[in-house]
């Protein structure tokens, strides 16, 4: 039960990490500052509002600002609004919710077709489709008709379930059922992205495809806790032997989070936190804690064999009690039971037949039979490699590292921001003799307008005709054509986004469902293990790469990018071009020099069987 000192909550609540929203309260010491970066994003994103709002007030005459002023006043003159059924509400305030402990500004209320009530849409500076015709199909309205009566389907696009919108939307509607002012024709919620039209989401459909509940659910759920969280924290502020509900883990917000300076530390003492493992989250941090395992050494001392049993279903608690009540050569079978086919199919392919050969397994890794993770075997090798002394260790059963190669090779890097991919990255290696289909080295396609559909389809086309004709030659003489990437979660979906909107669909997913196209990341992740990042900046060390720029990273270019394409004076403009084209053009050579060292060198690193097994 939350006590009532805790104050009503905005949105962001439900979406932020419980163990920020307890340092806010706490303050365990001076929060770092919010980087250029986040500064640009904000300023970005404030940016990207206006220009919206200015054009719903042309197109909607009869919309009404909510003026600046008091808190109260401006609840008031929302809710006068809504009953009088104003046909666009700009900048409003829902009422105080002080029974769910809720405020919110949603930044339009748009009202039900046909129906009492009202919809909550917000402005959001990032993209909101997806070219994915695999997926059900995004529905959209347009900005000079945006209720839920005008949206229609967008075939071939499918829309992004970011989750912390959903759950943002899922707050506002909650507020416009404690007001009674929400549409009573299903919860929806919307969001005007860059793509300018407004994407609607059923906010009591599934949040995604790895999370079957829904967004209402999930908002319930997480915002319900965190102020359980807060009421803590106020309580410990008060009485420091009151205990906290939460305690530090590394997440992929952590980096820009203020508390960051105090809680990576504490994270990294000794043999560090489960948590700075690769893709180990919450859920996997609470199971690990659950049966005892506190730090990378000692998940990194589960026995490996007995996880790949646990992870593959066996359930291998029963068989564990049985040792030193049965005798030693007592079956499986006897124990596990006759129906169990699959159980006993993989205990005997793991070499177990009888309760003796059953001593070898890890009785702590068989503990976790109680809530199976499939990717326990995986978490025990991310773990032996981060604490191990080679820098990365061969996956197991990989007895060479392998790497697709061509007699013609092009890497390809983009950079982009919100609106829009603006540079296509290209290093053409020729690997054959006697080419003469085109140079070899670098080339950029690149604009330095400001960015706009037309301008990047415009470049899209003409990266796309380069790369295209290349592709021909190569298959014209006889010659092997690869392009890779690293991480083709990137590259190939602009690929489809903007394939989608050149009418070349049919020919780009050819092309990137084809062995000519090569994801580096992919490539590095099934064969090596590292027990920290993967990502390009970070694997490149491997191979004793460096980048000529400095502080090279996504955020940093889009800082330069704001320069290069607004700059009053045309020698910072220029600058910042440089500083791109030299970082885009080490980002495809460190994925060049990455192939030829897996090629050449990281066969020679030991197994990671060689950490135990």
């Amino acid at each position: 039960m939350i006590t009532p000192d805790v104050p009503p909550q905005g949105g962001y609540l439900a979406k932020q990490c419980p163990v920020r929203a307890q340092w806010d309260v706490i303050r365990p010491t001076e929060p770092r500052p919010d980087s250029p970066v986040l500064e640009r994003r904000f300023a970005r994103g404030r940016e990207f509002e206006q220009q919206i709002v200015a054009r719903l007030i042309d197109l909607h005459p009869g919309a009404l600002i909510i003026a600046p002023g008091e808190r109260a006043d401006r609840e008031a003159d929302t809710l006068a609004a809504m009953r009088a059924a104003v046909p666009l509400i700009l900048g409003g305030r829902l009422p105080t919710d002080l029974i769910g402990r809720r405020v919110g500004e949603p930044d339009l209320l748009i009202p039900a077709d046909d129906q009492a009530g009202y919809r909550a849409v917000d402005i959001k500076h990032h993209r909101c489709l997806d070219a994915d015709p695999g997926r059900p199909p995004a529905h959209c309205s347009p900005l000079h008709h945006l209720g839920w009566a005008a949206a229609a389907p967008v075939p071939g696009s499918a829309a992004r379930n970011r989750r912390e919108d959903l759950l943002q939307l899922a707050h506002y509607q909650r507020m416009l059922e404690a007001a009674g002012m929400a549409a009573g024709d299903g919860r929806l919620g919307g969001i005007i992205g860059v793509d300018r039209v407004v994407a609607w989401y059923d906010l009591d459909a599934a949040l995604g495809r790895q999370e079957r509940r829904s967004a209402m659910q999930v908002y319930d759920a997480e915002f319900e806790f965190r102020l359980q969280v807060l009421a803590a924290a106020a309580e410990h502020l008060a009485d420091p032997d009151r205990p906290l509900l939460v305690e530090p883990a590394r997440i992929s917000e952590c980096p820009e989070c203020p508390w960051w300076s105090w809680c990576g530390p504490q994270l990294q003492t000794g043999p560090g936190d489960v948590s700075l493992l690769p893709r180990v989250g919450w859920r996997a941090r609470r199971m690990h804690r659950d049966h005892g395992v506190t730090n990378r050494a000692e998940l990194a001392a589960l026995d490996h064999r007995t996880a790949t049993l646990v992870a593959d279903g066996v359930d291998l608690r029963p068989i564990i009690a049985a040792l030193g009540t049965l005798p030693d050569d007592t079956p499986i079978t006897a124990v596990v039971g006759a129906r169990k086919r699959a159980q006993r199919a993989r205990l005997a392919g793991a070499g177990i037949r009888t309760l003796h050969q059953a001593r070898a397994l890890g009785k702590s890794t068989a503990a976790y039979a109680d809530q199976p993770m499939r990717d326990l075997p995986e978490q025990i090798d991310l773990a032996r490699a981060a604490l191990g002394g080679a820098p990365a260790y061969r996956r197991r059963g990989v007895r060479r590292v392998e790497v697709p190669r061509g007699d013609v090779e092009v890497d390809i890097d983009l950079e982009n921001v919100e609106d829009g991919v603006y540079l296509w990255g290209t290093l053409v290696t020729i690997r054959s003799p006697g080419w003469a289909g085109g140079p070899a080295g670098y080339r950029a396609f690149c604009r330095w307008a400001p960015m706009t559909a037309a301008v990047e389809t415009g470049l899209f086309a003409e990266f796309w005709a380069w790369l295209a004709g290349l592709r021909g030659v190569a298959a014209e003489t006889g010659r092997t054509f690869r392009a890779y990437c690293y991480n083709a979660a990137a590259e190939g979906g602009q690929l489809r986004r903007l394939a989608a909107a050149t009418d070349l669909t049919d020919e780009v997913a050819a092309f990137t469902s084809s062995a000519d196209w090569v994801d580096l990341l992919r490539v590095f992740d099934t064969q090596l293990i590292t027990g920290s990042s993967t990502g390009l900046k970070a694997v490149a060390r491997l191979c004793g790469f460096t980048w000529a720029v400095q502080d090279p990273g996504g955020g940093e270019s889009m800082l330069h990018y704001d320069q290069a394409v607004g700059a009053a004076d045309p020698a910072a403009a220029q600058a910042a071009r440089d500083w791109l084209l030299a970082y885009n053009r080490d980002d495809v050579a460190a994925a060049l020099a990455l192939r030829d060292w897996l090629d050449q060198t990281a066969s020679s690193y030991p197994p990671i069987e060689v950490l135990g097994t």
